[in-house]
């Protein structure tokens, strides 16, 4: 009797429980810009980079997608490393301070004071299935303004845009297309500024 217990036990439990799928973890990986700027107006300037304003789904590790326009999934075996909001603002820091645009560039972090802020507005970082799922594509909207520090009034603004087909219809194809988008803007930021910077 203990015997037949123990096993129908076994078997209760063994059929209660799921094997949840693998999760692939991605992170966007941009190129080293190495853009040295030879403009000289922001040099003796120091510059803050703000965290980036953003939905809250781009603060999760939801890889998210969307089909026929309206209707939002999110990948079940695929998240993000980061957040889509950390990275960005991340990737936007290092290639202006790799810039040498300013004399300084802080990250939001830091306690310096600075007489710029970079205030950063991801708009959209999606990638878009078309209805028979046959193709997708990325696009990337992103606003940057430059804020006077001591008046809080915005210097200039911009909005940047990059929308880029994937190899394969998949998570790793929005991945990668999502980074060379990332890439495009970056670029398009960096020579933004180094012509407000002459």
């Amino acid at each position: 009797m203990k015997i037949l217990l123990t096993l129908i036990t076994v078997f209760l439990f063994v059929g209660c429980t799921t094997m949840k799928p693998h999760v692939t973890e991605f992170r966007v990986i941009t190129k080293d810009t190495h853009i040295k700027s030879i403009s000289k107006g922001c040099k003796e300037n120091s510059l803050k980079i703000s965290q980036a304003f953003s939905s809250a789904s781009l603060l999760s590790l939801n890889m998210d997608y969307t089909e026929s326009d309206n209707q939002i999934f999110s990948y079940s075996q695929a998240q993000w490393q980061e957040s889509p909001n950390s990275f960005i603002t991340s990737a936007l820091y290092k290639s202006i301070r790799d810039s040498a645009l300013f004399k300084s560039v802080h990250s939001f972090k830091s306690r310096v004071k600075s007489d710029f802020v970079l205030e950063i507005d991801v708009e959209e970082f999606m990638q878009f299935y078309t209805k028979d799922m046959s193709s997708s594509y990325v696009n990337v909207i992103i606003s940057l303004s430059l804020v006077d520090a001591k008046t809080n009034t915005v210097v200039k603004a911009n909005k940047f845009s990059s929308k880029i087909d994937t190899k394969t219809q998949d998570a790793d194809g929005g991945v990668e297309a999502l980074s060379l988008a990332l890439d495009e803007i970056i670029s398009k930021n960096i020579e933004w500024l180094e012509g407000e910077c002459k």
